[in-house]
């Protein structure tokens, strides 16, 4: 049975907007993609646990902000509504389901947007929570917030401000909105926290550290407080001065991390102990492509998808499920400016 996946990007250079490709894992090979929206920039992707809304950054100069679509009874998405506000664009998505709200993370601005979608999927702008706060890298002159997520949590909402090197917890209102803050857990300076992955089973967080290539091992305690356990460098020997983290994702088993740094133009793997949450570097591999900006597994996790942005490719890696070792198996797949990749299960 194929799969799809929507794919995100810049339309700086090829890139015609947001698109659609399908995925046949019996033959091991993409179908060709379908660009099915004129968005511009439609850089990050978020959808509804029932995949029936999908929510997409977007700039329309000179604002920026966020779309809404919605799948119509034959599963083609239909744009609903748009919100345009920003002078820069956003570069993060994440909506909470229960309460129908949308977190917009603005790296340039370093603010949280957060919006509500009404019964008429129209989306409500609710407030702008501003960030102060730098750090020593000549990429941290002010607060640059990057990622926010309940991590399944739903009563916190955590928050990377890489600027600042901090992950901030606030406690959430029982309609989304922000109540307080309720912890500033501070990374060591020059870190650079882009996103954030839970572990399925055992109470442990991982940061990825965009600036100095590290995965931070977190304890998650009950309260929803974080503790930082130990740092991990995310590469082996020599690196690329120009090196960046870029995104981070747990295997659903919990036994692997995996971890793609551009540049270096690698993706790393650990091994994750089932008792402690500490990991154990296994391989870096190259990524079959320039800056693998963003990754997902298949529906069964048998393999991996990497989206390059600078050399406009997919690449397929196969995946052991036992060892976790990635197996390249294409790297052609035509997929200009792609910075996002998400599964669409329906």
């Amino acid at each position: 049975m194929k799969e799809k996946y929507l794919l995100g990007g810049y339309t700086r250079r090829k890139n015609q907007g947001l698109a659609l490709i399908e995925y046949n894992p019996q033959q091991e090979k993409f179908l060709e993609r379908q660009v099915f929206s004129s968005l511009q920039n439609p850089t990050y992707l978020a959808l509804s646990v029932d995949h029936r809304y999908l929510f997409s950054i977007e700039k329309e100069s000179p604002l920026s902000g966020v779309s809404v679509f919605k799948k119509d009874t034959f599963g083609q998405w239909e744009k609903k509504d748009q919100f345009l506000h920003t002078k820069t664009a956003g570069c993060h998505l994440f909506y909470l389901d229960q309460t129908r709200t949308l977190y917009l993370s603005n790296y340039h601005e370093g603010t949280l947007e957060i919006y509500h979608l009404n019964t008429k999927d129209q989306l409500e702008h609710i407030e702008t929570i501003a960030h102060e706060g730098s750090s020593i890298h000549p990429n941290q002159t002010q607060s640059r917030i990057h990622f926010s997520s309940t991590l399944g949590q739903d009563k916190h909402l955590y928050v990377c401000d890489l600027g600042s090197d901090n992950v901030l917890i606030y406690a959430l209102t029982e309609s989304g909105t922000i109540h307080h803050l309720q912890q500033t857990l501070s990374l060591p300076r020059g870190t650079g926290p882009r996103h954030l992955a839970i572990h399925p089973d055992l109470p442990y967080v991982y940061i990825i550290g965009e600036l100095n290539n590290t995965t931070t091992l977190c304890k998650l305690n009950q309260e929803g407080h974080l503790r930082i356990i130990e740092n991990y460098p995310n590469i082996e020997g020599d690196s690329n001065k120009d090196a960046t983290g870029a995104a981070i994702k747990c295997s659903k088993d919990g036994r692997f991390i995996y971890v793609s740094t551009r540049y270096q133009d690698q993706i790393s793997l650990f091994a994750v102990n089932k008792k402690t949450g500490q990991l154990s570097l296994i391989e870096s591999v190259s990524s079959a492509g320039k800056v693998p900006r963003d990754f997902c597994f298949s529906q069964n996790e048998n393999y991996l998808m990497v989206a390059h942005q600078d050399s406009d490719n997919l690449a397929l890696f196969r995946r052991n499920l036992e060892t976790g070792k990635l197996t390249l198996i294409s790297k052609e797949t035509y997929a200009p400016e792609c910075v996002c990749i998400i599964n669409d299960p329906s």
